[in-house]
């Protein structure tokens, strides 16, 4: 088809501008030259790459759901059908999933607004036809980066139907690594379950894949090496590392501290959030006395740390990460400011920017805990009290005469025949 072969030739010139630029920043060595060498141009393969896959080739029927709740029904609809319904289009979708800001550059102005509507099409012919293509390992981790409810469902097909096992192994990976989000964990159960889940699948994508397979710009062992190190370590109700910081006075300080309630806070202060909220520390362990917080700033020199601390509120009572960021790395900090609230068994009870959840883990953290109640006991009754009817007068109890003195019943006389 002239169609598909277009597409290839597509790709194929992109990858050939890829490796050229690759292998022009790997022979320059300082890394200005490096950036100065501008990488390929998607905008300028992505209008013709569209248009070599997404002519409409008819139209085919789709059931929906209209409604909510009593009123949900199912109907029998008429859409479009593209090319890109086809299973030799998946390289090009591929292509435009792993480059989402290239599927604007492919129409003018005045059609932007059909973009949203494309990029559901896309995915809705990735779970309708290609999700049983081998080739879609590619999509697993582009999927797993930017996750939603709809991108796991995906890979829960790709997994549970797709007959490749390096594909389902690649899926399984994805899977576990988009249950770290909050969002799509929330719907899956408990936290136990969560990190049940999380795990299971961590082990399926070892069992059934090449470690050595790639992985976006990984491999599978390396990402699955470093999904097991957050389970056992940063993972909630585990018990985080141990790390030794600069304070400014000079001493080497250890936190968590052990047997208390702890907070450790990464910030920067350039980072306005993170910034202010340093600057209520004061009123943080007013709040709570027996919470033990750990501010913890990156790597400066000497020079600019001495008037960081004095332009900077807060800078005085922070912890100082060393040059090769030893800290930020034991936590997988990626965001700042993350907070990482500890219990006072050293489990970790949160880990994630500071918001809602974390006043809500600190405020069951510090909730007082409620006495026993004295435990009472019923005794029951020797005899029960009869039960008398209003109006009723009780009928005094036959005397019952020992068991010594009761004389047997006289004999009846025999009836005569």
């Amino acid at each position: 088809m002239a169609a598909e072969a277009e597409m290839n030739r597509l790709l194929s010139e992109w990858q050939q501008k890829v490796t050229e630029w690759q292998n022009a920043v790997q022979a320059t060595g300082s890394p200005e030259a490096q950036a100065a060498i501008p990488a390929p141009d998607v905008a300028a393969t992505a209008p013709a790459l569209w248009m070599s896959i997404s002519a409409q080739t008819g139209n085919r029927r789709e059931t929906v759901t209209r409604g909510k709740g009593r009123k949900r029904r199912e109907e029998s609809v008429t859409v479009p059908a593209y090319e890109f319904d086809q299973p030799w289009a998946l390289p090009g979708i591929i292509w435009f999933l792993k480059h989402p800001e290239s599927l604007s550059s492919a129409f003018d102005e005045e059609q932007q607004h059909q973009v949203t509507y494309y990029v559901e099409a896309l995915v809705k012919a990735l779970n309708r036809v290609h999700f049983s293509n081998p080739a879609i390992r590619e999509l697993c981790p582009v999927m797993a980066q930017n996750s939603g409810v709809r991108e796991y469902e995906l890979m829960q097909k790709i997994y549970n139907r797709n007959q490749d096992a390096t594909t389902r192994a690649c899926a399984a990976l994805a899977m576990s690594l988009m249950l770290n989000n909050p969002m799509i964990s929330g719907v899956e159960g408990s936290a136990a379950m969560i990190r049940g889940k999380r795990i299971y699948y961590l082990k399926q994508a070892l069992l059934m894949g090449d470690p050595a397979t790639p992985f976006g710009a990984s491999t599978l062992g390396e990402v699955a090496a470093e999904q097991t190190y957050r389970l056992r370590y940063l993972s909630e109700g585990c018990i985080p590392p141990r790390i030794r910081l600069r304070a400014m006075d000079g001493r080497n300080v250890a936190c968590p501290a052990e047997g208390k309630l702890n907070l450790l806070l990464f910030w920067t202060p350039e980072e306005l959030a993170g910034a202010a909220l340093v600057e209520q520390l004061d009123k943080l362990k007013e709040k709570y006395p027996d919470l033990e917080v750990f501010p913890i700033a990156p790597f400066q020199t000497p020079e600019a740390l001495q008037q960081s601390v004095q332009s900077v509120p807060g800078m005085q009572q922070s912890l100082i990460d060393d040059s090769k960021g030893s800290a930020g790395l034991a936590y997988r900090v990626s965001s700042i400011p993350t907070a990482v609230l500890i219990s006072n068994r050293s489990t970790i009870l949160y880990i994630g920017s500071p918001g809602v959840q974390l006043q809500t883990a600190l405020d069951a953290a510090t909730k007082p805990q409620q006495a026993n109640r004295a435990k009472v006991t019923i005794e029951p009754a020797e005899k029960e009290a009869p039960v008398i009817q209003p109006g009723s007068q009780p009928k005094p109890a036959p005397a019952v005469p020992a068991a010594e003195d009761a004389a047997p019943p006289a004999l009846r006389e025999m009836p005569k025949f």
